[in-house]
């Protein structure tokens, strides 16, 4: 059993040792294979699995403080065991798989470390918040059940052991089955992850070629929404507020480079650390300002969650605004920082220019700004309109 301390502990010390190859691994974009044998090594992919099936039990709160400082270390390592604890957490709190399943894949985490991941985006589809049916597609077999389709953005797909997938089975009244497809020669991992920021997650695309699932892997069976549904207010706590955490301790990083290097830099022409230059002080102020913004968002939402769990269903509109605002505050954070330093932020050899290309994927994650903003303000003028 892991205290709070335990945990924070372990991932600090994950964070130290992996911040001395995130430039290599960023500069390679190759996925950090030996950063995952190190989680593994101390047990991390236990941090969400409950206590009753032998696991660290971490609260969301605990959750959303490791990997704040994980990412201090390493942001691309962070940002892809997130949605391995996201998944965990989630079911931990929800309990919607079918009888049984839960407990023998928590039992796998213990034993041997396995790592697991939703795998649902598709091409065609775009984020599955978005609503409509999946082309991915499921089919009976004597073998259980065989499912075809390719999946984009599959974070961890090099190391992957599971993949929770979501395709649509045929029948009288389309409905979409969510799967836990173990790693098989059935699935084609195909190596597209080449992007501007996040180079380390392995995002790759997955090819699934009549991959084969038992029955008792079989998650849920859901009617398929109707098309055209737009976008909900989802209650995930788990994904909203670990994926906010990494890029708060992107921003985090950043912050502190700047403070080092404020303390540091000392120009010839004024003879003394430009930390005394109160232009200086008001960039790391300002920068100071969104970071403790952004925690206290993630944290006060995190410490709801786990403390009023009758609040939960209704926590949606809460949730998508931390996201929202840790996302944001976390690019100004960054900014402030390169602003600090000045042109060399820019230079490769500085950590500034992958922080900066790594927090800016924080926009991109559901709930994404454009979406969401629009539904805030028709809830507002809803709640105005009543009152």
């Amino acid at each position: 059993m892991k205290t709070r301390d335990d945990i924070l502990h372990i991932a600090q010390t994950l964070s130290d040792t992996f911040a001395q190859r995130a430039a290599a691994h960023d500069a390679a974009g190759v996925f950090a294979a030996d950063n995952f044998d190190d989680l593994r090594a101390a047990g991390y992919p236990l941090l969400p699995v409950p206590h009753e099936f032998g696991g660290w039990g971490a609260s969301l709160s605990d959750s959303v403080r490791a990997q704040e400082i994980l990412a201090q270390g390493d942001g691309s390592t962070a940002l892809a065991v997130a949605m391995h604890i996201q998944v965990i957490g989630a079911e931990a709190a929800a309990r919607t798989w079918y009888e049984g399943t839960y407990a023998r894949l928590c039992a796998e985490i213990v034993e041997r470390g396995v790592l697991v991941n939703a795998c649902a985006t598709e091409p065609e589809l775009g984020s599955p918040l978005r609503g409509g049916l999946p082309r991915t597609t499921a089919r009976r077999s004597g073998l259980g059940w065989l499912v075809s389709g390719r999946k984009s953005f599959a974070t961890l797909a090099p190391t992957l052991d599971y993949y929770v997938t979501p395709a649509a089975v045929a029948g009288d009244e389309p409905q979409i089955g969510t799967f836990l497809i173990p790693r098989q020669p059935a699935i084609e991992i195909e190596e597209t992850w080449d992007a501007m920021g996040m180079r380390s997650t392995g995002s790759h695309d997955l090819v699934f070629h009549d991959a084969v699932v038992e029955e008792d892997h079989i998650l849920n069976l859901s009617p398929a929404p109707p098309s055209g549904g737009g976008w909900s207010l989802s209650t995930n706590a788990w994904f909203f507020l670990n994926i906010s955490s990494v890029y708060v301790g992107v921003a985090a990083a950043a912050q502190r480079f700047a403070l080092r290097y404020a303390h540091e830099r000392v120009p010839t022409a004024l003879g003394r650390p430009i930390a005394t230059l109160e232009s200086i002080q008001r960039r790391l102020g300002e920068g100071e300002l969104a970071l403790q913004t952004a925690r206290a968002l993630i944290q006060h939402a995190a410490d709801t969650w786990d403390h009023y769990p009758d609040q939960r269903e209704s926590m949606g509109e809460q949730l998508a605004m931390t996201k929202i605002v840790a996302t944001n505050k976390a690019l100004e954070v960054v900014d402030h920082a390169m602003r600090v330093v000045g042109g060399t932020s820019m230079l490769q050899e500085l950590p500034l220019a992958r922080f900066y290309r790594d927090v800016r994927a924080g926009l991109y994650h559901p709930p994404t700004d454009d979406a969401t903003l629009p539904l805030f303000g028709r809830l507002a003028l809803e709640r105005d309109k009543v009152s």
